[in-house]
C-alpha cells in the first residue's frame, strides 16, 4: 500500500475517534474508557490473528519485553492523559496531539543518536507552526488559561506517543497483527483492574448508542488502526509515521466542526494548510523535483 494512502487512512482513524470520545466520556472513566478499547481491540486482532498462517502467528520471544515496554508508552498512558484532557478540550483541539513529531525527532536525536535531513526537520517545523495556529485560542489567553491542564496531559500523550514509535521499530519480523494484539491484550491486563479498583466500572449505565460508539472505539480506534500503524512504522520508519498526526487534528477539527458544532476559525484553516504543506516537504523526491523545475 503506499505510503500516504496508509498515512492518510490511520489519521482519518485516529482522527474521528476525538468525536466518539466526547459522545462518552462524561458517563465513563478515563481509566475504564482505555481499559475497554485496548480490550476490545486486542480481541479484534486476536479474531484476524486466527486467519493468519501459522509462520505469521509465531512470536519471537524477545519481543515480550518490548510489547510490555510499547503497552505502557503506547497505550496505558496516552489513552489516559487523552480521554482526561478532552474533559477540559474541545474534541477538535483534544487533536492536538500533533506534536508528537516534534517529540519523535528530539527523541531520536537526543537519545537514540539518529541523524535527521533537512527535509524532515523542515517538515517537521512546518508541521510544528500549522499545530501552533491551530491551537492558539481565539478568544485570548483566558481559554488557554482555563484549558492548561487538559492541554498539558495531551502534551504528555504526544511525549509518551513518541516515545514508543522509536520503541515500535524494534517489532521488525512478523505479523503487525500479532504484534499489536499482544501489545493491546497486556495493555488490557493492566487497565481492567484499574478500573475496577478507582473507577468501579461493573457499575456503567450506558445507552445503547455509547456502547455501539464504544465498540467502535475499541475494534477501529485500537485494534485495526494499531495493525495498519505497525505496518507503517516496519515501512517507513517511525519519523514518517510520526506524521499521521499531523493529520489527526485536521480531521479531529472537521469532525467537530460538521457534527458537534464547534467552530472553524480562519487561522485554523491557515494551519490546516500548513499541516498540509509540511507533508509536502517531507518528502525528498517532491523537493527536489520542485527545485529543479
Amino acid at each position: 500500500m503506499n505510503k500516504y494512502v496508509l498515512l492518510l487512512l490511520i489519521s482519518c482513524i485516529w482522527g474521528s475517534q476525538f468525536f466518539f470520545i466526547a459522545l462518552v466520556i462524561d458517563d465513563v472513566g478515563v481509566i475504564t474508557l482505555s481499559a475497554i478499547k485496548a480490550c476490545i481491540g486486542g480481541i479484534c486482532l486476536l479474531f484476524i490473528g486466527f486467519f493468519l498462517s501459522k509462520e505469521e502467528r509465531r512470536v519471537n520471544k524477545s519481543y515480550y519485553k518490548w510489547y510490555i515496554i510499547i503497552a505502557v508508552f503506547e497505550v496505558v498512558l496516552p489513552f489516559a492523559f487523552i480521554a482526561q484532557g478532552q474533559k477540559t478540550v474541545p474534541s477538535s483541539v483534544a487533536a492536538m496531539i500533533g506534536m508528537v513529531p516534534v517529540f519523535t525527532i528530539l527523541f531520536l536525536i537526543a537519545f537514540f543518536k539518529r541523524k535527521s535531513t533537512m527535509p524532515e526537520i523542515t517538515s517537521i517545523l512546518f508541521g510544528f507552526a500549522g499545530i501552533v495556529f491551530l491551537s492558539w485560542p481565539t478568544h485570548g489567553f483566558q481559554d488557554l488559561f482555563n484549558s492548561i491542564q487538559g492541554n498539558i496531559l495531551l502534551i504528555l500523550a504526544a511525549m509518551s506517543f513518541g516515545l514508543s514509535l522509536i520503541i515500535l521499530e524494534k517489532l521488525n519480523e512478523g505479523s503487525s497483527v500479532i504484534h499489536m494484539r499482544n501489545v493491546l491484550l497486556i495493555a488490557s491486563a493492566m487497565l481492567i483492574p484499574m478500573s475496577l479498583v478507582f473507577e468501579q466500572s461493573f457499575e456503567l449505565d450506558l445507552e445503547r448508542s455509547q456502547t455501539i460508539y464504544l465498540v467502535i472505539l475499541g475494534i477501529f480506534h485500537a485494534g485495526v488502526v494499531y495493525a495498519l500503524f505497525n505496518r507503517l512504522i516496519r515501512q517507513e520508519g517511525a519519523l514518517f509515521t510520526s506524521f499521521s498526526n499531523y493529520i489527526v487534528p485536521v480531521i479531529g477539527m472537521i469532525l467537530g466542526f460538521f457534527f458537534l458544532h464547534e467552530e472553524l476559525s480562519i487561522q485554523q484553516l491557515i494551519g490546516m494548510g500548513v499541516i498540509m504543506m509540511s507533508l509536502v516537504l517531507s518528502d525528498e523526491k517532491i523537493i527536489t523535483m520542485l527545485i529543479r523545475k
